[in-house]
């Protein structure tokens, strides 16, 4: 099990490890009582993070799961750039983030 946390591309380099900390923490917060998220936070741990268009964010923010969305006041006007996807048994299915790309500084 794996999670996901999508980050959208225009975001700032400098931005990112920040937004991810928040984005995981409130993810945290809304998932704890979810049986998968503790089935991870007890067995897996894994993570991973993926940088992704606009295309794709919007396709993520529609699975067919929980998805915590959250933004920063300073960066893109305040808009959700950031997507944490609770964690699966077969993460797979979600071909948007199976194939995404590991976010790297640009």
């Amino acid at each position: 099990m794996k999670m996901y946390i999508a980050v959208l591309d225009g975001v700032p380099d400098h931005m990112v490890p920040v937004l991810v900390a928040h984005a995981v923490l409130g993810a945290h917060m809304a998932f704890e009582d979810k049986y998968l998220y503790t089935q991870w936070l007890k067995h897996s741990f894994k993570k991973v993070v993926v940088r992704v268009n606009q295309k794709e964010f919007d396709k993520i923010t529609k699975l067919d799961t929980d998805v915590y969305l959250a933004h920063e006041n300073t960066t893109l006007g305040g808009a959700k750039s950031c997507a944490v996807v609770l964690p699966q048994e077969r993460p797979e299915v979600f071909n948007v983030l199976h194939f995404a790309k590991l976010w790297s500084p640009k």
